[in-house]
Formats: structure tokens, C-alpha cells, sequence
């Protein structure tokens, strides 16, 4: 764990990491745009065959990949808020690692939902929600209250995510949504 103004030994952790044996790095927080968000401008200080920082999604905007050029290696910088952190490494970091292992893409869960929701229409958005099976074995999704990055009750009261993709803001009681669990892949259960 490094303080905020730390900057010149975060740079020495990563560059030793790159000279080591490890495959991947993880880091958390410092990956926005504030005065002690120094992760992008270390990673980029760096030679870089592929690079992305922000993605339109919430929560986890911030997230930041890189490959090193020349090396197999990668880092992930995930947003040090801990819900958009969780969502970036389920939603980036696992799916990476399942690929890296030669497992088949996930495929979603469809499940009907519950109660309305309404988003801005140019994110895709990761939402903490309950999934339960209805009597007659439908899945049913409830969209829980406590949406914003920083309410940690509702992820705790979760147990998937739900996706509702960017280019539609309203969604209807009934509307089949994609749902991820959280902690493992929907390959295992299918």
C-alpha cells in the first residue's frame, strides 16, 4: 500500500515487476483525473504496445489496461473506489484471465426484470441486483436501491450483476436483462 504522493516508488515497484517473472499487475486506485491520480502517467512512461484509460461505464469509468511492449505482460489499474473496482475486475480482469486460460467466452444469464430502471443512455451500466428463481423456474432480477459507486450496503445484499448496455436509458418490468455472478463465471453453472 503506497500513500497518494508516492509517485516515484510506485514507479520503482512496477518497473522491478516488469523485470520479474510475473505475468500480470493489478493496481488499485490513483487512476482518475485528481492531483494524486499519478498511475496513467507511470504506466504511460513506460513502452506500451496497447493502452486504454476510461471506458464508458459506470462504475469503474477510470480503468486503465496496458500490455508492455515487447513483454507478455499487462497491467490492470482499477479505480480504488471498491465497488468499481470489483466491477472492473469482474467485468475486465476475469474475463482476461479466462481467456488467458483457453476458457470459452461467458455467455450471460437471462433474467426478467422485476422492477424498472432508468440510466443515462451513453454508459453501460454494471448494477448490483438479487436474482431469485420464481416458483414456476423463472429467473427474476430485482434492481436494488443504493445504485451509487460508493454504497456498499447494496453490493453486499447483491448476489449478481446486472448489465444494461449503453444506447437505451429506459428498461420495462419484463425486459430480459444479462446478468454476470460475481464471483466466479456463469460457465460454471451452465
Amino acid at each position: 500500500i503506497l500513500k497518494d504522493d508516492h509517485e516515484h516508488l510506485f514507479k520503482k515497484q512496477i518497473k522491478k515487476m516488469l523485470n520479474s517473472k510475473i505475468d500480470m499487475i493489478i493496481t488499485s486506485g490513483a487512476v482518475s483525473a485528481g492531483k494524486f491520480d499519478f498511475v496513467p502517467s507511470v504506466i504511460n512512461s513506460f513502452k506500451l504496445s496497447n493502452y486504454f484509460k476510461g471506458v464508458a461505464i459506470r462504475p469503474g469509468k477510470p480503468v486503465l489496461f496496458a500490455k508492455i511492449q515487447g513483454k507478455q505482460k499487462v497491467i490492470f489499474g482499477l479505480p480504488g473506489n471498491p465497488i468499481s473496482s470489483a466491477a472492473c475486475f469482474r467485468f475486465f480482469v476475469h474475463p482476461f484471465l479466462m481467456n488467458s486460460l483457453g476458457a470459452s467466452p461467458e455467455k450471460p444469464i437471462k433474467a426478467i426484470l422485476k422492477n424498472s430502471f432508468q440510466k443515462k443512455k451513453d454508459f453501460t451500466r454494471f448494477i448490483k441486483s438479487k436474482i431469485t428463481t420464481t416458483q414456476n423456474g423463472k429467473l427474476e432480477l430485482e434492481v436494488l436501491q443504493g445504485q451509487e459507486s460508493f454504497r456498499i450496503r447494496s453490493f453486499v445484499n447483491s448476489n449478481i450483476w446486472a448489465v444494461f448496455p449503453s444506447g437505451k436509458s429506459n428498461f420495462k418490468k419484463g425486459d430480459l436483462v444479462d446478468c454476470f455472478y460475481p464471483n466466479f463465471s456463469n460457465s460454471n453453472l451452465i
